[in-house]
């Protein structure tokens, strides 16, 4: 086993405002949450500029989990092509806090 050690730096939050919110909001919406409506409008984009970095991490590392299985697979596939097979294990994500 080999374990490797990744950090991500330079997120751009605002792409995934635009790639995940959309779909957010409709998942809301489909559940009848009032949330839904309140993400529209620009009122989350601006919810998310004022928030620190941390809490941006956070998020970032949270949808990060959410496509964990993608994610592997993909991590997986790009090994292979590069003569180094395997499989990946314990695919997580966490903030690491400012230092």
């Amino acid at each position: 086993m080999v374990k490797l050690e990744l950090e991500l730096t330079e997120i751009d939050y605002n792409y995934l405002l635009q790639e995940y919110l959309p779909k957010v909001q409709e998942k809301l919406q489909q559940s009848g949450s009032p949330l839904g409506s309140m993400l529209s409008g620009g009122f989350a984009g601006g919810m998310l500029n004022l928030m620190p970095n941390s809490v941006k991490d956070r998020l970032a590392a949270e949808l990060i989990n959410a496509n964990a299985a993608r994610l592997t697979e993909e991590l997986e596939n790009i090994a292979a092509r590069n003569g180094i097979p395997g499989k990946v294990k314990n695919f997580r994500a966490t903030a690491k806090d400012d230092e």
